[in-house]
């Protein structure tokens, strides 16, 4: 079975760590590497708290490679990660964490359940960007007497559960797969996937303009999007009567439908599809 990796946020409670890699561990998971994030080490709350990470895993999982990863800035630690100069820099930290990961072709799961909101945010932001479908983004519950007493492992008759935060990774098999692992700054990632993911949105618009619907369709569907004309409108404008504007924005509908794979698509969404083509499309009419 091949071995995975542990990627967590640490405020305070080393509980939430401890709890999860036992979860993974009895799911048949093969850790190989817990990596914990943190903010300065010397701040009494954390220094306790890696204290606490090491010595059990040193008795419990002395095979885990445990690594503790302290966010700076130009070599200073970072207090807290409140500001917008710490966001930065936590934000950069992960994204190069998971990045480094996947460009070895590691599964990772990523526990967002410590440390400050901030980190939580950002860690979904990189699962959103690097993950693929072997990856997993974690939120932990546990038993309330369990999580009072801060003990690092469950007893018999107390229950904890790993929480599944859903994820639509772009995929292996995407392009932007590839487009964001050859980029090293987030932030410029952040710019290609939104450009390309554009990109994406106009071409599938595009398909469907030239290729699915009929020219009399086209004329009808143009004036609802570009002009935000009613049927009435379109009826008049075209010289045609209301019910053929019906039909023929039912049949674009149920073509629409089909083109993007989804049960139904309704005026609404359809001028959201659609207008972003339309947009650079030259005018039929």
């Amino acid at each position: 079975m091949k071995s995975s990796k542990l990627i967590a946020t640490l405020g305070s409670k080393p509980q939430l760590i401890t709890l999860a890699v036992d979860c993974l561990k009895q799911s048949g998971e093969n850790l190989d590497e817990i990596i914990v994030v943190h903010t300065r080490r010397d701040r009494t709350e954390t220094q306790l708290a890696l204290s606490h990470l090491t010595n059990d895993f040193s008795k419990t999982d002395p095979l885990i490679l445990l690594r503790f990863l302290e966010l700076s800035n130009n070599g200073i630690a970072l207090q807290d990660v409140t500001s917008p100069e710490e966001v930065d820099v936590a934000f950069r930290a992960l994204y190069a964490e998971v990045r480094a990961i996947k460009m070895q072709d590691q599964a990772i799961h990523l526990l967002i359940a410590g440390g400050r909101r901030t980190l939580t945010v950002f860690g979904m932001a990189v699962a959103q960007m690097l993950f693929d479908d072997r990856d997993h983004l974690w939120h932990i519950a546990s038993h309330p007497d369990l999580e009072s007493s801060g003990r690092l492992h469950a007893e018999l008759n107390e229950w904890v559960k790993l929480i599944p935060i859903p994820v639509i990774p772009w995929g292996r098999l995407s392009p932007a797969f590839d487009i964001l692992h050859s980029v090293d700054d987030p932030f410029t990632a952040a710019k290609q996937l939104s450009a390309f993911r554009l990109r994406e949105q106009w071409d599938l618009a595009r398909i469907f303009i030239l290729t699915k619907i009929s020219p009399a369709e086209l004329l009808v569907v143009e004036l609802l999007v570009r002009e935000d004309l009613s049927q009435n409108e379109i009826a008049e404008k075209l010289s045609l009567s209301q019910r053929t504007v019906e039909q023929h924005l039912r049949s674009a509908y149920r073509k629409a439908a089909d083109h993007w794979n989804v049960e139904n698509v309704n005026q609404t969404q359809l001028v959201r599809l659609l207008s972003l083509f339309f947009s650079t499309y030259k005018p039929v009419l």
